[in-house]
């Protein structure tokens, strides 16, 4: 003999609270059949939202609680599951027309060109990896807020130039009116930019603070700002002809930035562990940069040595 079935209604009430709008969600059971048998097991695991019984326009007691929560940033991708958002970027457009012909054209880029779509992104510093994640650095923060809101951050233009292109390969279509409007498209973003470049001056401000790492001692300008430039300490004016950079290593040894900081203020580093010589010796030192001379001093215990460095 069988228990009879487990019925319910899965069903979405939405209720007004003094004029705010709220909604539940939860199951209406109508019989308990089977499930009255393991009543006590399904107590004891994670209670489900059952909803009683109820008519349209009732009115009923409801108990109002906030839950106390904190948002999760969403997990960054790694460089593989960045090609599947470029080939399914159709997901992300509400028209099912162009979402349909992203899905034909397989998205942004093709099989043979995402992977150096992504290898020029890092190569140009707009991303980084690291613990093989992606990560936009500040650069690519600087692009991204630059075309935000415009054209050629939005998958549907690509769509909508698939969708024109094939119209031309069937002569449904115009190449000139092609090309025309995207003349169109680059003059107004042309027109767009200045007012975009006023928008993001706080920013830049921003990102230059970051990287500020002290005056330059060569120039001595009022805009001539060491900053971080990746494998290398150098002068915010070299369009300018300042050339004036300072290693992030040095024989063998990786400088910390308070240390940069002590060199261009014309002090003594701490002692630093670790130095190689060109013999291969290892030895400590402190250093110091001489403005004069342009070199850094070498302080190894009872002697000085002046070591050429690149500034000439």
């Amino acid at each position: 003999m069988f228990a009879p079935d487990y019925e319910y209604e899965e069903i979405k009430v939405a209720i007004d609270v003094k004029g705010i709008n709220f909604e539940a969600t939860g199951k209406v059971e109508k019989q308990l059949g089977w499930k009255s048998l393991f009543k006590n097991q399904q107590q004891a695991k994670k209670k489900e939202i059952v909803l009683p019984a109820m008519e349209k326009d009732q009115a009923c007691q409801v108990n109002v609680e906030i839950a106390k929560g904190q948002t999760k940033a969403p997990k960054y991708y790694t460089e593989g599951q960045l090609i599947n958002v470029m080939k399914y970027a159709g997901k992300e457009v509400d028209d099912e027309a162009l979402q349909h012909t992203l899905k034909e054209s397989e998205g942004i880029g093709t099989e043979a060109t995402r992977a150096s779509i992504i290898e020029t992104l890092k190569h140009q510093l707009y991303i980084g990896i690291r613990k093989n994640q992606v990560t936009v650095l500040d650069k690519g923060k600087i692009l991204c807020q630059a075309v935000e809101g415009t054209l050629l951050a939005s998958p549907e233009m690509t769509a909508k130039w698939e969708t024109y292109l094939k119209k031309i390969g069937k002569n449904e279509g115009s190449q000139e009116m092609f090309f025309n409007k995207i003349k169109q498209m680059i003059e107004f973003l042309m027109q767009e930019a200045p007012k975009k470049i006023g928008s993001m001056e706080q920013f830049l401000q921003q990102v230059n603070e970051k990287f500020f790492i002290g005056k330059c001692p060569r120039c001595n300008h009022e805009d001539g700002k060491i900053q971080d430039k990746g494998k290398f300490y150098g002068c915010s004016r070299y369009r300018e002809g300042c050339t004036f950079t300072l290693p992030k290593k040095f024989l063998g040894k990786s400088i910390s930035q308070i240390n940069i900081k002590k060199l261009l203020g014309g002090e003594k580093t701490n002692l630093i562990k670790g130095f190689t010589s060109k013999k291969g010796k290892n030895f400590d030192a402190s250093l110091r940069y001489d403005q004069t001379e342009q070199k850094i001093t070498l302080y190894v215990f009872l002697y000085t040595a002046y070591l050429n460095f690149t500034n000439k």
